[in-house]
């Protein structure tokens, strides 16, 4: 993940059995999400991105996939995003 990133979050994601490995497959090719652990059918994802609209927009894309049940903000880091903008 690139040190350029100003915000960072760590999200659970729940999916069904049957389509686990297809949604762990589409979370892992984007370079904005590292997948840390997984376990049960539950993944467990850091965003790194440029604000927290964009990381909002990937939350979203994740939970529209097929086969995910749920997807929870564990934590949220935007420090130096606020900074930014004053």
């Amino acid at each position: 993940m690139s040190q350029n990133n100003q915000v960072i979050s760590s999200i659970l994601v729940h999916a069904d059995e049957g389509n686990f490995a297809v949604v762990q497959e589409k979370i892992a090719s984007v370079p904005q999400m590292e997948i840390i652990e997984t376990a049960e059918n539950k993944l467990a994802v850091v965003l790194e991105t440029e604000s927290t609209e964009y990381a909002v927009g990937l939350c979203e894309d994740i939970r529209a996939l097929e086969g995910v049940t749920g997807v929870e903000i564990i934590t949220h880091f935007f420090e130096d995003e606020v900074n930014r903008n004053k």
